[in-house]
């Protein structure tokens, strides 16, 4: 994964590069923390099994950071790279013979483009994006070592920013955004997870909510 991360740095800086060369293509830069509620039942499903505990929902709420850099093309369109992650964990003692723990974490690099509304002090974008979705998961069952699984595949979501200034070049960030990730099943190589444990194929497709505060900072302007 560290491969693709060090791709998205180099794109970033390149960006940032090409903003510095012109006054009249703007390059916001955002950062921040999120909160992402997903639905995965089938998982949801599992882990309830695992822990004993009864049905928990639908949903389950995930934390995580963001990165993205947007490059104004017009005056109303922009593109951008963003990247995204989500971490889930969940442990719970299971009927005295031990613990049950089990993580994931999302790593979620998009392609996006935006239409721009620009004002005095402030700037909406609605729009949208694909990208590659990276899976991985450990698991550690009570009377069992711990086994880590992955899986790749792909996503898509539409996305609403808000910017308000906040001084010099510097806005307060608002984002909220609808997703769904095509990720299938996890492995470890040799078995699919959740495999002779639940009777049904464990896997991570999911439709989420997000929602993310951060800090824009635009050079160009």
């Amino acid at each position: 994964m560290s491969r693709y991360i060090l791709i998205l740095s180099f794109l970033l800086s390149s960006v940032a590069v090409s903003a510095q060369n012109t006054d009249s293509h703007p390059v916001d830069f955002m950062g921040g923390m999120g909160v992402t509620f997903v639905s995965t039942p089938i998982f949801n499903d599992y882990v309830s099994n695992m822990t004993s505990e009864g049905n928990s929902g639908s949903m389950v709420s995930t934390i995580g950071f963001f990165l993205e850099s947007d490059y104004t093309i017009k005056s109303n369109f922009d593109i951008g790279i963003e990247y995204d992650n989500r971490y889930y964990s969940k442990n719970s003692d299971v009927m005295g013979i031990g613990r049950y723990e089990v993580s994931y974490t999302v790593h979620s690099p998009s392609l996006m483009a935006y239409y721009v509304a620009r004002g005095e002090g402030y700037r909406f974008k609605f729009g949208g994006g694909a990208g590659y979705r990276y899976l991985s998961l450990s698991e550690k069952q009570p009377v069992s070592s711990k086994e880590d699984y992955s899986s790749s595949g792909f996503g898509a979501l539409l996305k609403f920013q808000a910017h308000t200034l906040l001084g010099g070049n510097f806005y307060a960030y608002l984002s909220t955004d609808l997703k769904y990730d095509f990720i299938g099943k996890a492995t470890d190589g040799d078995k699919t997870f959740g495999e002779g444990v639940f009777d049904e194929d464990v896997d991570f497709n999911s439709f989420g909510l997000s929602v993310k505060l951060g800090i824009s900072y635009i050079i160009g302007l």
